[in-house]
């Protein structure tokens, strides 16, 4: 009888062995999930950002190629309208469902 009970004493050892290692496996996975996930955001912000300031600076050649001189108002009026319209299309997107393309 007494061996009967070592082996299921060691067998419960063994399940909860396997179940930890089964346990710190997934969070291991969850963690460096989450660190690609951060690493991604970082890199889709920078990608954002450079896209943004490419637009502007492409907006302020196009107004130097036509003669007209770029004040910081203008500036900031061009950024306004840029935010407030990607807004209005990201509603439109949300509640049409439909995937546009710049």
């Amino acid at each position: 009888m007494a061996k009967k009970r070592k082996s299921l004493a060691t067998s419960l050892d063994e399940v909860d062995r396997t179940m930890y290692s089964t346990f710190c496996s997934a969070a291991n996975s969850l963690s460096q999930l989450y660190s690609q996930a951060m690493s991604h955001q970082k890199l889709s912000f920078l990608s954002g950002e450079r896209h943004g300031l490419e637009k502007l600076y492409q907006w302020i050649s196009k107004q130097h190629g036509e003669g007209l001189r770029v004040t910081s108002d203008d500036i900031l009026a061009y950024i306004q309208v840029s935010i407030y319209l990607h807004e209005l299309l990201f509603i439109f997107v949300v509640l049409d469902g439909t995937k546009l393309h710049f």
